[in-house]
């Protein structure tokens, strides 16, 4: 749910109903708090599927207030056309590098015309991809991007270690269906940033902490000025998964469907164990017995019950440990990758293929983490990249002192401690 629509497993679907809390009160209006489906059409523009009474796409911005949502059509999972806004603050970057996508500076992919410096085409106006953005502090990384369908990149991520060295991730993921869903996700990331790094971690109770505060940082969110979305009373949200990975253990905590996943050492292979519990429609659903990918189909399956945000109820994180060792690896992401690997099964293939082989965990890394990251964010676009994408990887390092573990920045990456959410000019 990145920044928006959440998206189908695998191909199991062309488009997604869009994920908007399930009993958000803001204007998308999708589902209530009892986890119904809503009904759902398609928007006239992008083929996207929308919940009925639904304002704006989620996919590509269309007004649906003066043409309402029409039957699906053929090419629903292609980028948005000339009427996609642009990025809001961001400088235009060189199209299509490092996304393995076709859009590249030999001409627009689906006219053939020249793409300007902006990154649309001169004669279709069809927006090229930009690059995948990379931060790798070597004892942790990770890569983003918005993805094809989004205008903008809502995901927020940042990295950072606790006074003992050890590896912090925290991705959040903004709404869509909320004002300034951008904004609300830096400003959880930097209040939970703040909580854990450079500080000791003694309990998982210290994540639960860092969670209340990105709740009151996202609560205090102003939800005007987002060219996106009408003043119409809804407030900012966003979901996050916060996780800290010591010598001997990863402990995650998490509101929302944002992802921390545990990668072991299996025969030379990545077993992927999901560690984070998601609280979304679709979850429910499995909870009763439902297959997966036949949840996450449905309409409205990938609505979330539980946000951080001033329309938020009090959040209730879930709050997990598991055993690790040296050598294994963990993974935060958004939806926008997991949707398309969505089962233990399903990631535990993608990362074999995409990440360095396991080795030995006293050796150097094999391979620099940001790489891996940025694979990952590709390979989510190459799937079609429904949804903003957002990968963090830290490896579990062993304990200080035994003369095997580098020393580990302890500073916060991507995120800036002195950000003023409120303030566009300072987070775009």
């Amino acid at each position: 749910m990145t920044g928006g629509p959440e998206h189908p497993a695998g191909a199991a679907a062309a488009a997604a109903s869009p994920a908007e809390p399930a009993a958000h009160a803001g204007p998308a209006g999708g589902g209530g708090s009892n986890g119904a489906a809503p009904a759902s059409a398609a928007c006239p523009a992008c083929g996207a599927e929308v919940v009925a009474g639904t304002r704006f796409c989620e996919a590509c911005g269309h007004d649906l207030t003066t043409n309402g949502p029409g039957p699906p059509r053929a090419g629903a999972d292609e980028p948005a056309g000339p009427d996609e806004p642009a990025d809001a603050g961001g400088t235009p970057a060189e199209p299509g590098a490092g996304t393995g996508d076709a859009d590249t500076g030999a001409g627009c992919v689906r006219c053939g015309a020249e793409v300007g410096p902006d990154g649309y085409c001169t004669s279709c106006g069809h927006r090229a991809l930009e690059p995948v953005t990379v931060d790798d502090r070597g004892a942790f990384a990770y890569a983003g991007h918005r993805g094809r369908r989004h205008a903008r990149n809502e995901d927020s991520c940042a990295l950072g270690a606790t006074s003992e060295g050890w590896p912090v991730l925290v991705v959040s993921d903004g709404v869509s269906a909320s004002p300034n869903p951008h904004k609300a996700s830096a400003a959880a990331v930097t209040a939970a940033t703040r909580r854990l790094v450079g500080r000791p971690f003694t309990r998982p109770d210290d994540l639960v902490e860092a969670v209340a505060d990105a709740h009151a940082a996202a609560s205090g969110v102003a939800p005007d000025g987002d060219p996106h979305w009408p003043e119409d009373g809804s407030h900012p949200a966003c979901t996050i998964v916060v996780a800290v990975a010591t010598p001997s253990a990863v402990h995650v905590a998490n509101v929302g469907d944002a992802r921390a996943h545990l990668l072991t050492r299996a025969e030379g292979r990545w077993s992927a164990a999901q560690v984070s519990t998601d609280d979304s429609v679709a979850a429910q659903a499995v909870a009763q017995g439902i297959e997966v990918e036949v949840a996450l189909a449905l309409p409205g399956g990938h609505g979330i019950t539980a946000w951080l945000g001033a329309d938020a109820p009090e959040p209730r994180p879930h709050v997990a440990s598991r055993p690790a060792a040296p050598g294994d690896m963990l993974l935060a992401c958004s939806d926008g990758l997991w949707n398309y690997a969505p089962t233990d099964e399903a990631m535990s293939a993608l990362v074999s293929t995409m990440l360095a082989p396991p080795g030995d965990p006293a050796a150097p890394v094999a391979e620099p983490l940001g790489p891996q990251c940025e694979r990952l964010v590709s390979w989510a676009n190459d799937q079609g990249g429904n949804d903003n994408i957002t990968v963090a990887l830290a490896p579990v390092r062993p304990a200080a002192g035994d003369g095997s573990a580098d020393a580990v920045a302890r500073e916060p990456a991507g995120g800036d401690p002195d950000l003023d959410p409120s303030d566009p000019e300072e987070n775009p």
